[in-house]
């Protein structure tokens, strides 16, 4: 499956061929292929798009990571919880 990949060593974002959502069940990591070499990543990963591409192509190359980056928040939860009754 062709996705955009992108990491902050990246120029912007890539096309690559996505082969397994995880590397094993120990290791999360996607596993992409790039140039007819295999790579574990830890990037981001994003539906190719014409919208996508479009969105991404506005910004600069420079800047995309962090802008890719930004949608991704943790939700801020309680590590334990008071009953409160």
């Amino acid at each position: 499956m062709k996705i955009l990949h992108i990491t902050p060593s990246s120029n912007g974002y890539e096309e690559v061929t996505l082969l397994a959502n995880r590397h094993s069940k120990k290791n999360h990591l996607a596993v992409i292929e790039k140039d007819g070499e295999q790579f574990i990543t830890g990037g981001f990963l994003i539906h190719d798009t014409p919208m996508t591409r479009a969105a991404l192509d506005e910004i600069p190359k420079d800047f995309q990571y962090l802008f890719v980056q930004s949608f991704k928040s943790e939700p801020f939860v309680k590590s334990y919880f008071e009953n409160e009754s």
